[in-house]
């Protein structure tokens, strides 16, 4: 009887992933642990999926290929074994628990119902299903969205979304996510802490901006556009990685209001002064676009 359990791979999909899982993660010589702290879940899951019996959302699907160096189609079909090693066309992400010296301030995460392992949970999340994109954009021949697939103001856009569904789903129940287009973008279910977050991503040194001007807490993510090689100031790649995230309250007089055809209409732009007064919770010192950081706090 070979006990190889990769070369015969059940026919049920979840026992055919939970043998993917198990062989790859075996492969890269990873523990359990140390596989649920690269993918972003907790170690209960991972002994789950390799077990059979988790049901996985595309979203868990999406963190264990991206921990894996395999696509999603990788984890699921049994042919695609031989082609499991990590790929060149993919960035080695931190973990969140690689990410949680690049926090601070973590008196302000908390008064907000916050920590920062949950705030560096949710942008691996971002990450995860942004790369599990770029990734099938690849296979298919096309461009990441960064590399021209969508508009860079499109893109903000959409990574924002990400992290919003990200903070919502590691905030330990603490915020839902908000109807499309409303204000603001997270709600608060605890009484104890602000009625809601709303989002704010921008690209490299650029300020976050908006179309309204309202009063309330808010998370400002700024990112760099990063190569599989890594950061270059000189050269804009292609794969989002944040390198900065600051919360705080604003109120109407802390934004700048235009309304030119170059904007589409009204524009709420944060104003420099009320961004540096927000705490610094997340810096990246590797992806830091300016040469001179003055913003530090």
């Amino acid at each position: 009887m070979n006990n190889d359990d990769s070369l015969t791979p059940p026919d049920n999909l979840l026992q055919a992933l939970a043998t993917r899982v198990r062989v790859l993660r075996r492969e890269q010589g990873l523990t359990q642990e140390q596989l649920a702290d690269r993918a972003g879940l907790n170690p209960r899951h991972i002994q789950k999926v390799e077990a059979g019996e988790l049901n996985v959302t595309i979203s868990t699907l999406s963190a264990l290929a991206l921990a894996l160096g395999v696509t999603i189609t990788g984890l699921i079909e049994p042919h695609l074994v031989s082609e499991s090693r990590p790929q060149t066309t993919s960035l080695s992400r931190l973990s969140p628990n690689e990410m949680l010296p690049c926090c601070r301030n973590t008196d302000a995460l908390n008064s907000i119902g916050l920590t920062p392992e949950m705030l560096c949970h949710a942008i691996f999340h971002a990450y995860t299903v942004i790369d599990s994109i770029d990734s099938s954009l690849l296979e298919g021949g096309l461009e990441r969205l960064a590399g021209g697939t969508v508009e860079l103001a499109n893109l903000s856009s959409i990574f924002g979304n990400l992290l919003g569904a990200g903070v919502a789903l590691h905030s330990g129940g603490q915020f839902v996510r908000n109807g499309s287009h409303k204000f603001p973008d997270l709600v608060s279910v605890n009484s104890n802490f602000e009625s809601g977050i709303e989002i704010k991503v921008a690209l490299e040194t650029n300020i976050p901006k908006g179309h309204l001007a309202k009063s309330g807490i808010y998370f400002t993510f700024r990112y760099v556009l990063v190569t599989v090689s890594g950061f270059d100031r000189s050269h804009r790649g292609d794969i989002v990685s944040i390198w900065e995230v600051r919360c705080g309250r604003l109120s109407d007089i802390d934004f700048s209001l235009s309304n030119t055809a170059g904007d589409s209409g009204k524009t709420a732009v944060i104003k420099t002064e009320a961004l540096r007064q927000m705490s610094l919770v997340y810096f990246d010192q590797a992806l830091c676009p300016y040469k001179r950081y003055v913003y530090f706090n």
